[in-house]
């Protein structure tokens, strides 16, 4: 009796072909179809957070920034400002 094979979503594949077998479907899409994909999947995050009970506190929550990013940030917003 032969062994019944694996489904393909359980087969051993390399990243390569895992890859490129997540991106086939938008491969030759155009720029506009990419946009309407990408809202696509902001609108179901946004959904998914909603719906979830801590999304408020989801949606508020900030990375701390380390030091070294805090003063390059402010070395940036310094320069950017007009002098005068």
């Amino acid at each position: 009796m032969p062994a019944t094979p694996l489904p393909a979503s359980l087969r051993a594949r390399s990243d390569r072909e895992a890859i490129f077998a997540d991106i086939e479907p938008y491969l030759g899409t155009t720029v506009d179809e990419r946009v309407e994909i990408m809202a696509a999947l902001c609108r179901a995050a946004a959904e998914s957070i909603a719906a979830h009970p801590a999304g408020d506190r989801i949606l508020a929550w900030q990375e701390p920034r380390s030091a070294q990013s805090e003063a390059l940030w402010l070395d940036l917003v310094r320069r950017a400002r007009p002098t005068g």
